[in-house]
């Protein structure tokens, strides 16, 4: 007897038809990342703790289809315009996930959020310009001018209200200091607090510190040949200013010089002259006493 192909092609259909209902209604169960979006905050408010990015969710659907919706990117869109200052609990709605109907939401990790919420403020504070050191050594800073002098400040009320002023992050001198100094500098802001702008340009102008010193020079003199020179007196009180660096330098007095240039041909007898008084560059001679000094040329 034949075989009825017909009868066979019946069967194979009928075989296929119920694998599918079989395997197409077999639930699996899938764990799955979802990006969070915070949505309707009200202004005047800050989320102190408790936002998070992602959430877990474990999804079951029919095992056929399953591997299709591990290639969505899930999104949970979290209304946040009933927060209020304090603490605030909020419940993840399985309804307000975007999934087809054959997928059923199981859990999500975690079920909700606890976020803390503190009032916020905005504030007008001055900025202080701040320095690695309040003057460097042997020089002085004058107009330290920070560029805007004011900066909008906004963060936690309870914070703002205490601040008075935002400093800058320290400012680093150069050493030796240019004549002026034009920098832009990051804002040191407490943690919680914003500000507009968030750098601002320091500008100041850097000069060597001066001061005096009196020290006691000897006069020295080359006698003219055949002569013989007394001097009276042979040692000059001299006030000089200039850097104070340099005349801090224990080497300075050996660095000044009192001298007499006497002309070769000068005759025997009594005279009154001047000396010059030769001293590192910047200084400059405040006072020479005795200005003039006497001389016996023998």
């Amino acid at each position: 007897m034949k075989p009825n192909w017909q009868y066979l092609l019946l069967a194979f259909a009928m075989a296929v038809f119920c694998w599918y209902l079989t395997a197409g209604r077999e639930k699996v169960d899938t764990w799955m990342p979802m990006r969070v979006e915070m949505t309707g905050a009200p202004e005047g408010l800050y989320i102190k703790n408790g936002l998070v990015s992602t959430v877990d969710v474990l999804v079951r659907g029919p095992k056929g289809v399953a591997r299709k919706i591990e290639e969505r990117q899930l999104v949970y869109t979290l209304d946040l315009g009933k927060i209020v200052p304090g603490e605030n609990r909020i419940q993840f709605d399985p309804k307000n996930i975007p999934l087809p109907k054959v997928y059923e939401v199981v859990e999500i990790r975690p079920s909700r959020l606890e976020l803390d919420v503190v009032a916020r403020a905005v504030k007008t504070v001055p900025v202080k310009v701040v320095t690695r050191a309040a003057t460097k050594d042997g020089y002085s800073m004058s107009g330290v001018r920070a560029v805007p002098e004011t900066v909008r400040v906004s963060g936690p009320v309870a914070k703002l209200e205490k601040l008075t002023e935002i400093h800058t992050q320290p400012v680093n001198v150069p050493s030796p200091p240019p004549p002026h100094l034009d920098e832009q500098v990051s804002l040191d802001l407490p943690e919680e607090v914003d500000a507009s702008p968030a750098t601002v340009r320091v500008t100041m102008n850097l000069a060597a510190k001066e001061s005096e010193v009196t020290l006691r020079a000897p006069l020295s003199l080359k006698p003219p040949r055949n002569r013989t020179v007394e001097v009276s007196p042979d040692v000059v009180t001299l006030r000089i200013k200039g850097p104070a660096a340099i005349l801090s330098d224990k080497d300075f007095p050996g660095l000044v010089e009192a001298t007499l240039e006497l002309k070769p041909d000068i005759e025997p007898g009594k005279y009154v002259a001047s000396y010059r008084v030769k001293m590192p560059q910047g200084c400059e001679l405040i006072e020479a006493k005795p200005d003039k000094v006497g001389l016996t040329v023998k």
